[in-house]
């Protein structure tokens, strides 16, 4: 059977207006089978978001998103309603698919490969094809039988997100322990004894009174985005896209080549670059430390620079990498899937830093002490991947009869 024989995509709302708030799930409050709702008023969502209703399988449609298995059933929802990113499909089973059954077949490799097979658009931008969401192919077995293979899922996969979980805390706790320390250093220095002042910045307060406040733009002579890809198999002008650096390091695998690419938007060693499209993504930040890697930025990716011998940019990449959340809310605008990085903002910006001496040494203090979290957050990064292979292989063998259940 197809898809669409026994569901439906991307339902409409036929319901009456209600004058309450419903549940509300932009993309990065979907994952993999968990949803963290927010709320939002039903007049400001009809018409202007993806609806789903309790029940309906949740499926993120754009890359990274869906590769990262973010997927969920919606249930308990505000009015039994919901409105979410215009980057998620909805599906909407019939009588002869259990809504639980079908979340699994998401997550196995054969819909994943297909799916991605099939995603198409710009860069760090590509989309799951909606033909494919309505014609994959799947042999479906009696609701009983569904039933039996979910419930034996549910029960072997409970124990291995078990070990995720623990394994996900024990990464978090790393992550918070490498913020903390880069902001103390980026905001009071290495000295713990040294003379504080107001910095007249709220979100920074109090610096050592030996550092001035500056706006980026006096600090970094280039701050532009890349320029537009013309996409061929291969060519002298790989583009670095969001995609390319979003998880914290250059994923060559998926490195994609232009035609040409205007000489501006070439990166060069000691650029910051920062993911400048798309919710969930604006923000993501590298910093490109390379000699012998050519790389061209596109739209998507504005890059800073400055060759200026009072500061170093890579001072700011770990002031910024600490402000996620801030750079989101203060320097960008747009609907919540079509945010854009504001350039304006971003170079009136202000922040406060030391002599170049100094910038120097916090930099030369990070670097050592991030590299050996990042090694042990690695190592856990490892072993949450091998139990997330694990259920996947699992749920494969269950979903195909591999193994008997």
């Amino acid at each position: 059977m197809r898809l669409k024989d026994f569901s439906v995509l991307n339902p409409q709302y036929k319901g009456k207006n209600i004058d309450a708030e419903v549940s509300f799930v932009p993309m990065e409050s979907l994952r993999n089978g968990i949803i963290d709702y927010q709320d939002i008023p039903f007049k400001e969502a009809k018409g202007k978001y993806t609806f789903f209703s309790d029940g309906d399988l949740l499926v993120a449609k754009v890359t990274p998103c869906f590769e990262n298995g973010n997927i969920a059933i919606a249930n308990e929802m505000k009015e039994g309603i919901g409105f979410g990113s215009s980057e998620i499909f909805v599906l909407r089973m019939n009588k002869k698919v259990l809504n639980s059954y079908m979340f699994y077949i998401t997550q196995s490799s054969n819909f994943q490969n297909g799916a991605c097979a099939t995603m198409c658009g710009v860069g760090g931008l590509k989309r799951i094809s909606p033909l494919f969401m309505r014609t994959y192919e799947l042999d479906i077995p009696s609701i009983s039988n569904q039933q039996h293979i979910v419930e034996y899922l549910d029960e072997k996969l409970t124990k291995i997100d078990g070990r995720i979980d623990v394994l996900e805390k024990q990464q978090d706790a790393y992550v918070r322990l490498k913020k903390s320390i880069i902001h103390q250093a980026v905001t009071r220095g290495l000295n713990p004894d040294v003379s504080l002042k107001d910095s007249g910045i709220e979100w920074i307060g109090m610096i050592p009174e030996h550092w001035e406040v500056k706006r980026i733009k006096d600090l970094c002579s280039f701050v532009s985005r890349g320029s537009t890809p013309d996409y061929v198999d291969e060519s002298d002008f790989p583009v670095m896209n969001q995609a390319v650096f979003s998880s914290g390091c250059i994923n060559h695998e998926v490195v994609r080549y232009s035609s040409y690419m205007k000489p501006e938007s070439k990166i060069e060693k000691g650029d910051l670059l920062i993911a400048s499209t798309g919710g969930g993504i604006l923000g993501k930040l590298y910093f490109f430390n390379i000699e012998d890697e050519q790389f061209y930025a596109d739209t998507h990716v504005t890059i800073v620079r400055s060759p200026k011998k009072t500061f170093c940019v890579k001072f700011l990449y770990y002031l910024l990498s600490i402000g996620y959340n801030m750079i989101n809310s203060c320097m960008a605008k747009g609907s919540t899937n079509q945010t854009e990085l504001q350039r304006d903002k971003l170079i009136a910006y202000e922040i406060a830093i030391p002599s170049i001496e100094e910038q120097t040494r916090i930099i030369d203090y990070l670097d050592e002490k991030c590299t050996k979290i990042d090694a042990a957050i690695e190592n856990i990064s490892k072993q949450i991947d091998a139990s997330k292979r694990l259920k996947r292989a699992l749920i494969n063998e269950v979903i195909t009869g591999q193994r008997a259940v």
